[in-house]
């Protein structure tokens, strides 16, 4: 969750920490996300919810949790924004910060327009969903890959050495995460193979294919 936020939102949701606010807002995606899949389920979903009772209203709840942070989140960077607008010399066009809401926001808003909360609530929130547990589980099946084969994991180690310029030095995680550069990135061949057959061996999305689509009469998928 901190790490798609960071890219979504530009800050650390930090939900390790004792900050109520961060660990509810995280806490209401994962019931929502449990609450709207038990609608497959449950055949009376829909009564429920025009009742606004049981599982319904509790993910009613959630969202209006979820609304509420990701909107405070939105409207401080719109005034941020417009600080920035007012100050900018004209014909310059300032880009102060990276993340996803930023690039939306800069993209799709002008001093003679508004934003449009609604629309990026629906764009950031979507990341959010869309990156949260799909991380954290390729990542988790890529370090148990790596686990098994010691030698792969070596050839990682060795590589972002190289791609660094740490080489083996023995340097601290703040120093070497630093030299974790795009270009550094971009030199990382084996690392990239290594997560794409991870991806492909266990994708996060247990639909996604792991085989190759044969499509005749018939589509055959390999699960």
């Amino acid at each position: 969750m901190d790490s798609i936020f960071a890219v979504t939102f530009g800050s650390d949701l930090d939900t390790l920490n004792v900050d109520d606010e961060a660990r509810t807002f995280a806490a209401a995606v994962d019931d929502a996300s449990e609450f709207t899949l038990l609608r497959y389920v449950n055949p009376f979903w829909k009564a429920m919810n025009s009742l606004n009772v049981g599982p319904e209203a509790e993910l009613r709840d959630r969202i209006k949790v979820v609304d509420e942070f990701v909107y405070s989140r939105i409207c401080a960077r719109s005034e941020e924004l417009t600080i920035n607008n007012n100050s900018a010399q004209p014909g310059l066009v300032t880009m102060t910060r990276q993340d996803m809401l930023s690039i939306f926001m800069e993209t799709t808003t002008t001093k003679t327009t508004t934003v449009d909360y609604k629309y990026l609530r629906d764009i950031v929130l979507s990341i959010v969903i869309a990156g949260k547990d799909t991380t954290s589980e390729a990542l988790a099946w890529f370090f148990y890959m790596a686990c098994k084969h010691p030698n792969v994991q070596e050839r990682v180690w060795q590589e972002a050495g190289e791609a660094t310029g740490v080489g083996e030095e023995d340097v601290s995680v703040d120093e070497f995460a630093r030299s974790l550069t795009d270009e550094a990135l971009v030199r990382m061949h084996y690392l990239h193979a290594a997560l794409a057959e991870t991806l492909r061996l266990y994708p996060p999305l247990p639909l996604v294919s792991t085989g190759s689509d044969r499509i005749g009469e018939e589509i055959n998928t390999s699960y």
